[in-house]
């Protein structure tokens, strides 16, 4: 079966090489954002400057407490390499549900917006700034809607538009 580009890559297959050089795509990443030293980001997880060495480089795993923290203190999308090796994403506990049940509110909201800011057919900046939660309740959705076909694509299920045969 061919691969095709609209597709869902899978990772890495989970293996302790894949996981260490997730862990260390983690750690580089942290230190080029914050252009910290090793020990800079050691002593923000309480660790030592060799095991965020050693990490860095691939050459051993940091213990989960360690992985916790590095969510806790950079940021969940932190972690995201390390949960695409088991075709995983993380969302924060404070996300939108997006149950089917809540599917339709959150499109509408954004379809109400759209209707009240296009009524003089365009959108000024302060219309857009006021319609904040209503854009980011659609985005929710749709994003949802996104990756559940994305992930039947990944799973060989191949969908395509109306119309296209």
């Amino acid at each position: 079966m061919t691969q095709r580009n609209n597709v869902l890559q899978r990772g890495a297959p989970l293996t302790q090489s894949s996981m260490l050089d997730a862990v260390g795509s983690v750690v580089k990443g942290i230190q080029l954002d914050t252009n910290e030293s090793d020990q800079d980001t050691a002593d923000r997880l309480g660790v030592s400057s060799g095991t965020i060495a050693n990490a860095r480089n691939g050459k051993a795993a940091l213990s989960m407490l360690t992985v916790m923290k590095i969510g806790e203190v950079y940021g969940l999308h932190r972690l995201a390499p390390l949960f695409h090796l088991i075709g995983g994403k993380l969302a924060p506990e404070a996300a939108i549900c997006t149950s089917d049940h809540d599917l339709p509110i959150g499109a509408a909201r954004g379809q109400m917006f759209l209707a009240r800011a296009l009524a003089d057919q365009s959108i000024s900046d302060t219309e857009l700034a006021e319609g904040a939660a209503d854009i980011e309740a659609a985005g929710q959705t749709f994003d949802a809607l996104r990756y559940r076909l994305n992930t039947l694509r990944a799973g060989g299920i191949i969908i395509t538009r109306m119309g296209d045969a």
